[in-house]
């Protein structure tokens, strides 16, 4: 007979008035899975880790509940006992040898190296074949990577699987060996005695069963849980039974409380009952053809991914709530992950879902808790509420769910591409964040809008979820053939690495549905549009100078104003000005006020662009949207918003008229669709029709457009333009959606005829080969868990040339005051309450992103004061002084730049 656990032995003692058993914690934490497998685990999460080790469901539950049960085996040893100093009781007793002197060993990694051995005396596992086709192996790594990094791969030499305190001293000899038996044994008489696969499972089922220990864990090691479970064990000292009994009465509340349950179903899946208040609209012809073919499609294979390709303004979103809530019905997956290119679009986005899923709320009765993900979320005022502020409602993600790591595991969620992206990084935690992801149906908005790099990481993230089962929904207005191709064979690969790839050339508008077999059904080609439409794109020539002369013909001075000519002079209507830069965005704003004036009888003018401080961008795009958005009533004057290119995605918004700076076909194209939206009856006569002004330099591009987009897509742009005008009027029609496909693919086309075709398809293939470089292996390539941890990441770059600092800009006196305001009558705190979230938020809203390269060099000004070092978002800032004047600011000035906040225009940077 084993010897019974001894409950002296300690698992937790931070924050605590006496230790923790180690038995107790490790069946609180198979309850946990326990639950978590029965309640919480989608049926696909439960298939793929099943299937994967040739098990029943029910095997493969007893099995994963046992493995979370043995997560902290290595406490048990005197490496361990040792960091808790007093509260060791055990060490250096009879049975209990101390550890070998400066003996270090991680319980993380020394679960991974005294598991393989305990398994092969208890349950006969192998040990005598490569340490990667053992499942004693991979269970113990599995167990190793509960801390978020998996340890490497144990040898056999030195013994480390036969032998592991010859490899480990710090694991402890005696009882300290006889006890980790103990634990073993006691886990398999409560929790069950699981059958041990003979197999290896693929790596997806590792994450996974990594991820559902790590989150056992975490849910098991708050301190609530455990007071409340010591109270139970002082009542019942040693019963083991007993315990078990009240922790699995416990389970149901503590998920109900992190708000980790069953992911609701959907009642309805059809519009109707989806979007309400859209009752009474006619519902797109895609929309419709999606309702009518899709379920069908996904009953007779499976869900797999959807791409849907259409104008922009024809439903999209809508559509892939639609696919999410069939998707979900069918697989019982959890409500969608929606992923955007931006944290704005990702905000905007992240109230429409919120109130999607208030609605379904009230069709379920259940909670539909709602996530926004990117970082500065934190201080999102409605997201994160504070105080008597605090509203809470059905699709309210509470204080649990809000932590670190964890809102991926939430019922929805919209956040920016990188949070998804960040999963095929070999960053720390990656399984929960697989373990979040693949029980969503994930919705990747604006597929179109990422370079070569970014679609590698894309590409590599649909193998993943392929693989994992997971449903996806892909979004786009501009997506090229070739690009459609490479990701649905990305996702068909994860799904069988042996599959064959297909040329895929999707409808336009329509979708492309690959189901779980890997077959894919494209739509008819004759979906029409709702909003099929003739857009009038004019090219007048348009060279950038110094010259703000309007007479200079031929100067994009002169273009511009012709263009906004008639909203001018007949004082009606709205105008969006997109240009390419920051700076370009400035210097038309102060044109347009210099050239109009500032009087009652001149347009309004607007300026939005990534350089404002957070409060006054928000503020300004509400206004806009305000002004501009479905069913709004304009405002009595004219208006006219100049914007850098943050405005070309999935804002809901719609002018009358817009005018463009010469961009590749996608940007321009995504640009025209913020111009007649919506059906409105207060047009200007003069803006009956679409149009969109293209202001476009005959010769070479300016250079600093180049730093932002790739000089052969801007040529091929005007050069299919060109082509599309036979009689050089300048002036052409494109006819949306028809010719928008054969644009695209004719613009995005490799290109080796020309230096600048051949430099982009070359800059595209080192891009690539970087991010294949950075990314983890393709899951059918990944046996040894520990790749997905190597080479850790601890600030992962998603994108490339996005290296960026948040600055906070502060008003500085002579006497060395500082102060947040102009006025200098808000001084800036040097310390903050961690829990002041009123404060934190103010001084966040008042940040701007810039290029780190802006403020590379160290000067003790721009640190943060030490009393924000505990402060999450502000220990990272960077102060921007703006030496306070009687008349105004006087710039920040480094070795190589001038930084100046202008109150009208933002941030100003000038290379010196």
């Amino acid at each position: 007979m084993p010897a019974p656990l001894d409950p002296r032995l300690p698992a937790k003692e931070h924050g605590l008035k006496e230790p923790y058993p180690t038995g107790c914690h490790a069946l609180d934490a198979g309850a946990m899975a326990e639950r978590l497998w029965n309640t919480y685990l989608t049926p696909a999460q439960r298939r793929v880790i099943a299937a994967g080790w040739g098990l029943t469901d029910d095997q493969a539950r007893t099995l994963v509940v046992f493995l979370a049960a043995l997560h902290d085996l290595a406490k048990i040893s005197p490496t361990f006992l040792r960091q808790l100093g007093d509260a060791d009781q055990l060490t250096g007793t009879p049975g209990y040898p101390a550890a070998p002197p400066g003996e270090r060993l991680r319980h993380d990694r020394g679960v991974h190296l005294a598991l393989p051995d305990l398994l092969h005396r208890t349950h006969q596992l192998p040990l005598d074949d490569r340490p990667l086709r053992l499942v004693a192996h991979q269970l113990a790594q599995i167990l190793g990577g509960h801390h978020g990094l998996w340890h490497p791969a144990l040898s056999h030499h030195g013994n480390q699987l036969t032998c592991p305190l010859n490899a480990a001293p710090g694991l402890g000899r005696d009882q300290w060996h006889t006890q980790r038996e103990a634990l073993l044994q006691l886990t398999a008489d409560h929790l069950g005695d699981p059958v041990m696969p003979n197999r290896v499972a693929p790596a997806p089922a590792a994450v996974l069963v990594t991820g559902t220990v790590m989150l056992a864990d975490w849910l098991v090691s708050q301190i609530g849980w455990i007071r409340a479970r010591q109270r139970q064990w002082k009542k019942n000292p040693g019963d083991w039974t007993a315990h078990l009994a009240a922790a699995r009465r416990a389970a149901p509340r503590a998920l109900r409380r992190a708000q980790l349950t069953t992911a609701p179903r959907p009642k309805t899946t059809d519009f109707t009952g989806l979007f309400p208040h859209l009752t009474g609209h006619p519902l797109h012809p895609l929309q419709e053809d999606l309702e009518q073919h899709l379920p069908a499609l996904i009953k007779n294979g499976g869900p797999g991914l959807l791409l849907v390709t259409a104008p922009t303004g024809d439903g999209k979103t809508e559509s892939a709530l639609l696919a999410s809530a069939i998707m979900s019905a069918a697989s019982g997956a959890a409500g969608p992950c929606i992923l955007l290119p931006t944290m704005a679009t990702t905000d905007a986005m992240w109230k429409r879902l919120r109130d999607h899923c208030r609605h379904l709320a009230t069709l379920t009765g259940r909670r539909h808790p709602t996530a926004l993900l990117h970082s500065a979320a934190w201080y999102h005022a409605d997201y994160n509420p504070a105080g008597d502020t605090a509203h809470c409602d059905h699709a309210t993600v509470d204080e649990w769910l809000r932590g670190r790591y964890r809102g991926l595991l939430t019922h929805a969620c919209a956040g920016t591409w990188d949070q998804a992206a960040t999963a095929v990084l070999p960053v720390k935690y990656n399984a929960m964040r697989w373990l979040g992801l693949s029980r969503h149906v994930v919705v990747i908005d604006e597929a179109h809008a990422y370079g070569a790099y970014e679609h590698y990481l894309t590409a590599r993230l649909l193998e993943w979820l392929g693989a994992l089962g997971t449903p996806v929904v892909l979004l786009s207005a501009t997506l090229t053939g070739r690009t459609a191709t490479s990701l649905i064979n990305a996702y068909r690969t994860g799904q069988n690495p042996k599959a064959t790839p297909e040329k895929i050339q999707p409808a336009y508008p329509g979708w492309s549905y690959t189901d779980a077999t890997g077959t894919t059904t494209v739509s008819l080609d004759n979906i029409p549009s709702s909003r099929a439409h003739q857009l009038t794109i004019t090219m007048p020539d348009a060279t950038p100078s110094n010259d703000d002369d309007p007479t200079t013909g031929g100067s994009r001075t002169h273009a511009l104003l012709d263009a906004l000519a008639p909203l001018h002079d007949t004082h009606t209507g709205s105008a969006l000005v997109v240009c390419n830069t920051v700076a370009a965005a400035q210097d038309t704003h102060q044109l347009l006020r210099a050239t109009w004036g500032t009087g009652p009888d001149t347009p309004r003018l607007l300026l939005l662009h990534s350089q404002l401080p957070a409060h006054r961008r928000t503020a300004i795009t509400r206004r806009i949207e305000r002004w501009t958005g479905r069913g709004r009533t304009r405002p009595n004057r004219p208006f006219v918003v100049v914007s850098s290119p943050v405005c070309e995605q999935s804002l809901d918004v719609d002018f009358d008229l817009v005018i463009s700076d010469l961009a590749p076909a996608a940007q321009l194209l995504q640009r025209a669709g913020r111009g007649h939206r919506h059906n409105r009856t207060d047009r200007p006569t003069w803006a009956q029709h679409p149009t969109l002004v293209v202001l476009t330099p005959p010769g070479a591009m300016p250079p600093a457009w180049l730093h932002i987009y790739d000089k052969s897509l801007l040529l091929n742009t005007r050069q299919q333009l060109r082509d599309l005008d036979p009689t050089k009027t300048g002036t052409v029609s494109l006819a949306v959606p028809q010719q928008v496909q054969n644009l695209i693919d004719a613009v995005y086309a490799d290109d080796f005829t020309t230096p600048d075709g051949r430099a982009r398809e070359v800059q595209d293939h080192q891009r690539t080969a970087q991010a294949a470089i950075t990314a983890i292996n393709p899951p059918s390539k990944v046996h040894d868990l520990h790749l997905l941890s190597e080479g850790l990441v601890d600030d992962p770059a998603t994108r490339l040339g996005a290296d960026s600092l948040r600055i906070l800009p502060v008003y500085t006196q002579p006497d060395g005051t500082r102060w947040l305001n102009r006025r200098c009558t808000t001084p800036l705190p040097e310390t903050i309450n961690s829990d002041d979230l009123h404060t934190i938020r103010h001084l966040m809203n008042l940040t701007l992103p810039i290029r780190a390269d802006l403020l590379q060099h160290h000067d003790p000004d721009t640190a943060p004061p030490p009393g924000w070092r505990t402060i999450g978002g502000l220990r990272h800032l960077t102060l921007l002084p703006q030496p306070a004047t009687s008349t105004g600011t006087r710039p920040y000035r480094t070795p190589t730049t001038t930084l100046h906040l202008h109150p009208t225009l933002g941030l100003t940077t000038t290379r010196r």
